[in-house]
């Protein structure tokens, strides 16, 4: 592991769990004492305790008055980085609220059944119950909205056809699997349908998964860069719905998102995702053009088949888990916070298999990580026709090169200036509370293909180099010029990354042409440093850190990289979805929490990535080679029949 990656991995930690001074440190124990942001009911004890239970989630908005504690609440909310304090977050077991109501009000409701009372007189009834405990304890009113009410209701709704369609589906895999594994332990593939079979057999793809043999070049180190970081973005997704949950003791909480270093830690979140950018270019090219040197040539059917294989290992497992997201996956989570965690995959899977969902429905997602799948397979795309037209038109190589190196700093600083943003994605707790559904910086600016082709061409153009240095034996002269290169980049990028410290105490008015061109460069830091990074240990020899990325283990975490990626989404939502809330922000909870969902994470990509993504890959590879012709199996099973 290199330096740059252990130091930012101290740093992240440092700040993810330590606690350094805040703004807001003083609302804990000051002389006015503020309403508790989230208060809940035991879900638990109003389910077993009420046959027909009734338990909903309201907001609570406080009307503004003139009194000294709300002026407190208000200038503790008009920092954005801060929770809205006049946002109240109430859990309520109706039939507690109904006894409530009697004590409060010194009357008798023995009379009133929770569940014979309509919607209109439970809005009602929650409505009082929040505001009669608002005014005794703090002489305050709101406004409440309801946000989700569950019921025995929810527990008892019959299996849609969808859902009956999925269950089929996965018995089919289980069916094909077992009798796959069944044949290969016995040894008698013999029949016409064994090509269809035998992929699904388990012995054969975990034979597969644990081949570590070494590729070709000196490459393998990209898997272990690959599990590293994909390891990191776990951590920092798993982390980011706490955000989100019940918390006792929001404070805490503020004073990270507070202090003077968290805007470089969300930086360093942010920029997280160029690397895979970044390694996708390389990648490509490399590959590209290993296959000109060994072809002689190109074709348009190599490019052709070339995607078609892509869309084979990519698809099918990705489609596999959308499907459980559009239908049994509410089931999973039929809890009171279930809807902080809404998935619209039933209604705009479509976008995502159709890989633009990176453009369309970002504020209602299916699967709301894979907007990075649909940038990359367009980046994919372009690449491709670069690549092709650097092979076609081999004396305009330079050219082309000049134009992906002026995308990559003029686009992203357009983007920042024409449509009026930060320079960086910076902190925003509504925006957060929000998933970043309506965060104009994450919807113009982080998941277009665009803004984000500029590290995916620096990978383009690592690739090359690579080749070329290979090629022409110059490994010790390019060791030492992409050392030294490397060192610059880190200067550049540490610096530039320390100036986002004091950036949110600098008034810039928008449009800004000191953003645009500060945001550009920092991200283009970003991408190169990466670059550079791949290059540098491509001709590293005899290092350890090459041989721990190289190690067996990490390419055996890099087969199942994309699996952990697709299926975490579903996973981490699942776990937060079923906690008892509210709960506490802490060291111990937060790691907790990210190893449970990690563990059933790893557990999940192992069975995708052994009965579907291997299996169906390798089966519509066939297909595509036309070493398979299912019309074929066809005919000739009527010809015997």
């Amino acid at each position: 592991m290199d330096a740059s990656v252990k130091i930012a991995a101290f740093v992240y930690y440092s700040v993810l769990f330590g606690h350094v001074g805040s703004v807001v440190s003083s609302t804990k124990d000051g002389d006015i004492k503020l309403p508790k942001l989230f208060e809940y009911d035991d879900f638990d004890e109003c389910k077993n305790g009420n046959p027909r239970f009734r338990y909903c989630v309201v907001q609570a908005v406080i009307e503004p008055d003139d009194s000294p504690l709300w002026q407190n609440i208000s200038l503790i909310s008009a920092d954005r980085r801060n929770f809205p304090h006049d946002h109240l977050e109430r859990g309520l077991c109706l039939q507690n609220c109904l006894n409530r109501i009697a004590v409060l009000r010194h009357v008798d409701n023995s009379f009133i059944k929770s569940n014979l009372i309509s919607k209109q007189q439970q809005e009602f009834y929650l409505k009082q119950c929040v505001n009669l405990e608002l005014e005794n304890s703090f002489n305050l009113h709101a406004a409440m909205t309801v946000l989700n009410c569950i019921s025995e209701d929810n527990f008892q709704s019959s299996l849609s056809s969808y859902e009956l369609l999925f269950i089929g589906m996965v018995l089919l895999i289980i069916s094909l699997v077992s009798i796959a594994t069944v044949k290969d332990f016995r040894g008698n593939f013999v029949t016409k349908y064994d090509a269809l079979i035998q992929p699904f057999s388990i012995p054969r793809n975990v034979r597969k998964l644990l081949d570590c043999a070494r590729v070709d070049g000196n490459l393998a180190f990209l898997d272990g860069f690959r599990v590293i970081h994909t390891m990191i973005i776990f951590v920092v997704h798993s982390s980011l719905p706490m955000i989100r949950m019940p918390l006792k003791n929001v404070y805490d909480l503020e004073e990270q998102t507070n202090s003077l270093i968290f805007p470089i830690i969300n930086s360093l979140n942010t920029h997280m995702i160029t690397f895979f950018f970044a390694l996708g270019g390389m990648v490509l090219s490399v590959g590209f053009l290993k296959h000109i040197d060994e072809a002689k040539g190109f074709t348009l059917r190599y490019q052709w088949k070339k995607l078609l294989h892509r869309l084979a290992r990519l698809l099918p497992v990705y489609a596999f888990v959308i499907f459980y997201q559009a239908t049994v996956f509410r089931r999973t989570k039929q809890t009171p916070v279930s809807f902080k965690f809404e998935d619209y995959c039933s209604n705009h899977w479509w976008s995502n298999l159709l890989m633009i969902n990176n453009f369309v429905h970002l504020k209602e997602p299916c699967l709301q990580y894979g907007w990075y799948l649909g940038a990359d397979f367009q980046l994919f795309l372009i690449g491709t026709g670069i690549m092709t037209l650097i092979w076609r038109f081999p004396r305009f190589k330079k050219t082309l090169v000049g134009v992906m190196l002026i995308v990559a700093f003029v686009v992203p600083a357009a983007v920042i200036y024409l449509e009026k943003l930060d320079a960086t994605m910076s902190f925003d707790m509504r925006h957060a509370l929000n998933q970043l559904r309506e965060y104009k910086e994450f919807l113009v600016y982080y998941t277009p293909f665009y803004t984000n082709a500029g590290t995916y061409f620096f990978g383009m153009i690592a690739g090359m180099v690579y080749h070329h240095v290979s090629k022409n034996n110059l490994q010790s002269t390019a060791q030492l010029h992409t050392q030294q290169a490397f060192r610059y980049i880190s200067v550049l990028l540490i610096a530039l990354s320390g100036f986002l410290a004091v950036l949110p105490f600098i008034e810039e008015q928008k449009p800004s042409l000191f953003l645009s061109v500060y945001g550009s460069a920092l991200k283009a830091a970003w991408g190169i440093g990466h670059a550079t990074v791949f290059v540098l240990y491509a001709f590293k020899t005899n290092s350890i850190q090459v041989a721990f990325l190289e190690h067996p283990v990490l390419r055996v975490l890099a087969k199942l990289s994309y699996c952990i990626y697709i299926v975490q989404y579903s996973v981490i939502h699942v776990v937060y979805s079923n906690l008892s809330v509210p709960i506490r922000y802490d060291m111990f909870n937060t790691v907790l929490v990210t190893s449970a969902s990690f563990l059933i994470t790893f557990c999940c990509a192992v069975c995708l990535h052994l009965a579907v993504e291997v299996p169906v890959a390798s089966v519509l590879k066939q297909v595509i080679d036309g070493k398979l012709r299912i019309h074929g199996l066809v005919q000739k099973d009527q010809k015997m029949s």
